[in-house]
């Protein structure tokens, strides 16, 4: 050890080491310098060492408290990754970004206190700590980066920040116990798998800027039992709610372009929307052709082809409000299915038709409860 640093792998793997002080005259802590300390239980800074490097106390799994020295500038990559046991953690104000894997696979650590300057949260950087059950993320936080809090199973609710605009590929998935999700009106990005197995998650409510759902984003949700899709999101890719078992009411706009497969696998109740009319449709819990045809009629953007799925239709508890739904709303070839509905069945008024408005619809699926 020099003494003005410590270098790489100076201490790595050293089984005797159960507790060191940072010497004063120390201002640089190298890469990898107690790289796999297991014993080591105490750690102290007794200077206040400018720069740390990359995964220095990586895998000290038996280091449980550490406060870190306040002329820290930032903090490396992985630098207490695999510390089974820290319980612990203090660090510097100024910190603007928690890196990558900074505390991954910490099982020990319960509550995090992130420095108010925070902007960004780093990849992995709390991934499969699965004791935290609280955080608070800073106001400044813009960028939540891929797989930041995945496997936090103990993770119950979450608030974000009125500025965070990106939330990076399955950031919080397989979050067992995450009930509630705040998503705030700044959020443009969602990315894939972003609380895909987030078992527990019971409602949530999708932001005003964001315009699409990507895919696996909520797959496996079985607790969602309801979703309203606003008019503003034109895409909701593929099995981005698959496996959601509970999901059994739907509002969705036909504006909405949606995937070919995992939205309507558990559906039971759809809430249909084409310019500013409304069609409620109740679906059997068996599958057949008709279901898949619909499903199809629906997910179509060509007239054309719409027109192909509503003739092979058979179940007139189908028929009926798709046909009055284009009947109302299109623009074009209105006669084709006005002249099919008279001719074919006479009780179209008993099918439910009522204007509305945005504000009106997720209150619409709580009264079919």
């Amino acid at each position: 050890m020099q003494e003005d640093k410590i270098e790489s792998w100076a201490f790595f793997r050293n089984p005797s080491l159960s507790s060191f002080t940072v010497p004063e005259s120390v201002n640089c802590i190298e890469d990898h310098a107690f790289y796999d300390c297991r014993v080591l239980k105490e750690l102290h800074f007794s200077g206040c060492p400018e720069q740390i490097g990359k995964s220095a106390f990586m895998k000290c799994t038996a280091l449980q408290e550490i406060t870190l020295p306040e002329a820290l500038k930032e903090i490396p990559e992985e630098i207490f990754s695999g510390c089974l046991n820290l319980e612990k953690i203090s660090v510097p104000d100024r910190l603007r970004k928690i890196p990558a894997r900074a505390f991954y696979f910490c099982t020990g650590l319960e509550n995090f206190s992130l420095p108010e300057n925070l902007q960004s949260i780093g990849i992995s950087a709390f991934e499969r700590c699965t004791a935290l059950h609280t955080v608070s993320i800073p106001e400044q936080v813009t960028e939540l980066e891929t797989r930041s809090f995945a496997g936090c199973y103990s993770l119950n609710s979450l608030t974000l920040p009125a500025g965070v605009q990106k939330i990076g590929k399955w950031a919080f998935s397989d979050c067992w116990q995450l009930k509630t999700v705040q998503l705030p009106e700044s959020l443009t990005d969602l990315g894939e798998g972003a609380f895909m197995n987030c078992v527990s998650l019971k409602q949530v409510r999708i932001p005003a800027n964001l315009t699409k759902i990507r895919k696996n984003t909520f797959l496996g949700c079985a607790g969602l039992t309801q979703m309203h899709i606003p008019e503003h999101v034109t895409k909701v890719q593929e099995h981005a709610f698959s496996c959601c078992t509970e999901l059994k009411k739907l509002a969705i706009h036909d504006t909405t372009e949606c995937g070919s497969s995992g939205l309507f696998d558990h559906i039971r109740l759809l809430h249909l929307y084409r310019k500013g009319c409304h069609v409620r449709i109740e679906l059997s819990e068996d599958k057949n052709a008709d279901e898949n045809l619909l499903i199809r009629f629906w997910t179509e953007k060509e007239l054309s082809r719409r027109k192909i799925f509503f003739r092979q239709l058979k179940n007139p508890a189908y028929k009926i409000p798709l046909a009055v739904l284009m009947t109302v709303t299109l623009n074009t070839d209105k006669t084709v299915f006005q002249n099919y509905i008279h001719e074919n069945f006479k009780d179209v008024s008993a099918f439910l038709m009522q204007n509305h408005d945005e504000d009106n619809m997720e209150k619409l699926l709580q009264l079919e409860s």
